[in-house]
């Protein structure tokens, strides 16, 4: 699965530290950040800003599967693109202490000293980290399925009576600026569970043009049109890539 290359690389956006060594007293006890002001305070130092097309076709209720393509390179972290989403799905349904509940890889590969290797020291911080971001963790394609398999329970179980959107990009890690790689295994059972829940998905394109990171929403599909797809993860990434022509 390939899309166009929109990538622009002069756009470089520093990590905000400030904010992600503030999350220091949310991880250490276990408190929820604010994610609207988090996101918004990234948002607000990136200059130039960016460009948001399609939020007039967003549905009226904020529940539903948003899905879009995983846009990170060097000088734009994924953390700059989901802030700019969170951003916009605050701006049509108001502010919430969590206007996305994202799933969020939460592992880091092992360390490896020559024959050796341990535990990444990130399988015990990224999980605290998206519990301070009410995201929902899940760890690398077979590498501890147990502990994917409570979280994506939790977040099956939310989805029944959540009043926002849970956001998803199948890509994973794998993804990159500018073209669409083939969806995580697994993440078209997840989608098509969550279409079976009554969720529609929405599409959003992320890219780059004249200068700045551009975000295209699409209409939702509707949940029974995802739930009937032979692949409903490639079905709506589909989507996303037709989103993505239209960035320019």
């Amino acid at each position: 699965m390939e899309g166009p290359a929109r990538v622009n690389g002069h756009i470089r956006y520093p990590v905000p530290w400030d904010e992600v060594f503030g999350l220091t007293p949310f991880i250490a006890h276990r408190r929820r950040r604010n994610v609207e002001e988090f996101t918004r305070s990234i948002v607000s130092r990136m200059a130039p800003p960016p460009r948001i097309d399609g939020l007039e076709l967003l549905p009226d209720s904020p529940r539903f599967l948003l899905v879009a393509n995983h846009y990170q390179r060097k000088g734009l972290w994924i953390l700059h693109s989901a802030a700019i989403v969170t951003q916009a799905i605050a701006a049509r349904y108001g502010a919430h202490p969590a206007p996305v509940r994202w799933l969020v890889t939460a592992n880091w590969p092992r360390v490896r000293l020559g024959p050796f290797s341990f535990p990444s020291p990130g399988d015990w911080l990224l999980p605290r980290v998206a519990h301070a971001l009410w995201c929902y963790p899940v760890s690398f394609a077979g590498s501890n399925p147990a502990f994917t398999a409570r979280s994506l329970r939790t977040l099956l179980k939310d989805a029944r009576t959540t009043d926002r959107p849970i956001g998803l990009f199948p890509e994973g890690v794998a993804g990159s600026a500018g073209v669409l790689t083939d969806p995580l295994p697994g993440s078209e059972r997840l989608i098509a569970q969550l279409a079976r829940l009554g969720m529609p998905a929405v599409p959003c394109g992320i890219g780059e043009s004249e200068g700045r990171i551009v975000l295209r929403f699409g209409p939702p599909v509707p949940a029974t049109e995802v739930a009937s797809a032979e692949d409903p993860a490639r079905f709506v990434m589909a989507r996303v890539g037709e989103l993505m022509t239209l960035l320019a």
